[in-house]
């Protein structure tokens, strides 16, 4: 499959400057890479949305100002621009830190419980 960059064209994407991105695109993507104006990608109120196939990279809230890394970096270099992926179908390793942080944390506190309730002294 030859590699695609889809830019929605639905709804609130044409009012965020979706059909600016779209041409910036067609302008600076190499010869090899269709770019299509596309309907709804579903994920409105994000965009404008970008999704590059076949890897199924999805970008949100792409300026035009953005088109000139996505294309250099992601689509001649193969690297995703990761300042700009989709966090629902690209999340950043960040949030997986916070989740391990509050883990151990619970973790901590359920040791410091058992901990206390331990070192109790019952009398019967």
């Amino acid at each position: 499959m030859p590699r695609t960059v889809l830019v929605c064209q639905h709804e609130t994407c044409p009012k965020q400057g979706a059909a600016a991105v779209a041409q910036a695109f067609r302008n600076q993507a190499p010869k090899d890479v269709e770019v299509k104006s596309v309907g709804c990608l579903g994920q409105c109120g994000n965009g404008p949305m970008v999704l590059v196939l076949p890897e199924k990279i999805w970008y949100a809230q792409v300026t035009v100002g953005d088109v000139p890394q996505i294309v250099e970096q992601h689509l001649q270099g193969g690297k995703p621009v990761r300042e700009k992926l989709y966090s629902k179908f690209h999340p950043h390793k960040q949030s997986r830190h916070i989740w391990l942080i509050a883990i151990g944390l619970v973790v901590g506190l359920l040791g410091l419980l058992l901990c206390l309730i331990a070192s109790q002294t019952y009398y019967f």
